[in-house]
């Protein structure tokens, strides 16, 4: 990237985290970067564009952080929970993550360009049950279908949290994920 594409990409960055992906606008990118509209459209097509990139880059980041933070060889009943509550945590920080679910727009393009494999969530667990396959830690009878809609029911009740009367929201999920690992583990 050269100096101006990259000043555009930090101050979309900065300005999708701060305001959000329908608050955005490519003159607010633009002033923050120092540049010229017309700049914009030399390296990007449109703010869906720039957006999809920081997507990607968010999700990987999320993904290294929480895999970094834990030893993955950790028992799964112990891990698992715990990895869930960080990728949680840190979907709720994130201006650029929230917008998958915020925003039907933008998750038709994210899903476009993302695979939902590449999902934050979807990878990171399943590279753990990857990991656990090769352990010989899963029921045989679990096939990777049902793991996926397993874990698909409990992001549609993240996506309803506010929703929901508990107090202790984030024991509901170790609950949850408990009762998931107690169908798939051995």
């Amino acid at each position: 990237m050269n100096d101006k594409q990259q000043r555009l990409y930090e101050a979309a960055k900065a300005t999708f985290n701060e305001l959000g992906f329908k608050k955005t606008n490519i003159a607010e990118i633009t002033k923050r970067a120092g540049v010229a509209v017309g700049t914009f459209y030399r390296f990007y097509n449109s703010k869906e564009e720039i957006f999809v990139q920081l997507y990607r880059e968010e999700n990987e980041r999320v993904k290294q952080t929480v895999f970094a933070a834990n030893d993955l060889d950790e028992a799964p009943q112990t891990l698992l929970p715990r990895i869930t509550q960080q990728l949680i945590m840190h979907a709720h920080s994130s201006l650029i993550l929230q917008a998958w679910d915020a925003n039907a727009k933008v998750k038709n393009l994210i899903e476009k360009d993302v695979p939902v494999q590449q999902n934050y969530l979807y990878e990171t667990i399943s590279q753990l049950i990857i990991r656990w396959q090769q352990q010989d830690l899963l029921q045989s009878k679990v096939t990777a279908a049902q793991i996926k809609q397993l874990f698909d029911a409990l992001i549609i009740l993240d996506r309803h949290r506010d929703e929901l009367e508990i107090d202790d929201y984030g024991q509901l999920i170790t609950d949850l994920v408990q009762g998931i690992l107690a169908l798939i583990l051995k």
